[in-house]
């Protein structure tokens, strides 16, 4: 009942941001890239797996056009992934309140924006469509808005069975931009290059190994004996040293884990993990975001993901490694027989993985 009531509210917000803040009409613009003078990325979605992701499309973009300014609106967490990106010529950040964003758009209205892409697929609601009304970019485009009037491009071919990396291609062929390179893009600076390397060196064995055990979800993060269970059987079974990443809110839950062979990195940046990430001979995690860093280095990547597809989207496919040296293990949910947790992952299933990788 209540998430039937929370649908009917999202709805009615969705009409409401249409009725008050599209356009009556479509503009009957048509696209030049090549004449644009900036071009504006709205990511302040904040999710750090489509902002690796993007950053391809920062630097094809400006492979084609050098002289294009690229602009990103992000939020706090996801601004770390191109903080140090030379693709990126200004950052703009939201989330701090409601009256600071609008400031914040504000002054994206004042850079007279000459293209803007919004990478939402669904129906935008009202401070979004607020947002697009006050920065008014010269020309807009977006996917599955074929409906709103406020876009003046709309990408609606179906991407829903395959992976996020060619949503982007198609886009960057509508801006004229053929054969690219999709490779994802990570940069940071010696200071977090030092400290992951400092830890790196704390391990005296073959192989250095990141286990990322913590998701958005609780359904896809480990619990305590699952996440120590598997790191006992890989330093049973495996010559190694394992790196466990953790954000500081959850070193304390895990921090007992540690041994001379067992070491919880609670780096307050994702840059420094990624760096981490860099040193590693083999990643497991059952986040995307770390495994879009993983894929940008070519790590061997050990993907854990529960089951989200059907058949009109295959979520196993949008957000796949994208990486030949990974490999995906599902939760298997045939029949109903087990709950969609990453719990019901096998952690010798995690270990034969690993082998066949190393």
């Amino acid at each position: 009942m209540q998430s039937g009531l929370k649908a009917r509210i999202r709805s009615l917000r969705e009409l409401l941001a249409k009725k008050f803040f599209d356009k009556k009409s479509k503009s009957g613009k048509v696209l030049d890239a090549s004449r644009a003078k900036s071009v504006l990325f709205f990511r302040n979605d904040n999710k750090m797996g489509d902002t690796v992701v993007s950053t391809l499309f920062f630097r094809e973009i400006k492979k084609k056009y050098p002289s294009i300014k690229v602009i990103v609106l992000c939020g706090r967490s996801n601004r770390e992934i191109i903080r140090y990106n030379s693709n990126v010529d200004q950052i703009y950040e939201t989330g701090k309140s409601f009256f600071r964003d609008i400031l914040v758009f504000r002054e994206l209205q004042r850079q007279n924006i000459s293209l803007a892409v919004d990478f939402y697929p669904f129906r935008p609601r009202l401070k979004h469509m607020l947002m697009l009304r006050i920065i008014a970019p010269e020309f807009l485009i977006g996917f599955y808005k074929s409906s709103y009037n406020i876009y003046d491009f709309s990408i609606d071919v179906s991407f829903f069975r395959l992976h996020i990396s060619k949503w982007y291609e198609h886009l960057l062929k509508v801006l004229k931009i053929e054969n690219p390179d999709l490779k994802y893009d990570i940069t940071f600076t010696y200071k977090e290059e030092s400290e992951a390397l400092k830890l790196i060196k704390k391990c005296n064995a073959k192989y250095r190994i990141v286990l990322n055990p913590f998701a958005a979800s609780k359904h896809r993060s480990f619990s305590y004996l699952k996440l120590k269970e598997l790191i006992d059987i890989i330093e049973n079974e495996i010559d190694c040293c394992v790196f466990v990443l953790c954000q500081q809110k959850n070193k304390k839950k895990i921090i007992s884990l540690e041994s001379d062979r067992t070491f919880v990195s609670s780096f307050e940046s994702i840059l420094k993990s990624a760096a981490l990430i860099k040193c590693a001979d083999v990643v497991i995690t059952p986040d995307t975001s770390i495994v879009h860093i993983a894929t940008a280095f070519n790590k061997k990547t050990v993907a854990l993901y529960l089951n989200y597809s059907n058949t009109y989207e295959r979520v196993d496919i949008i957000w796949a490694p994208n990486n030949p040296n990974a490999v995906q293990i599902f939760v298997d949910t045939k029949n109903n027989s087990l709950e969609n947790d990453i719990k019901n992952i096998s952690n010798d299933n995690v270990l034969e993985a690993l082998r066949k990788l190393l």
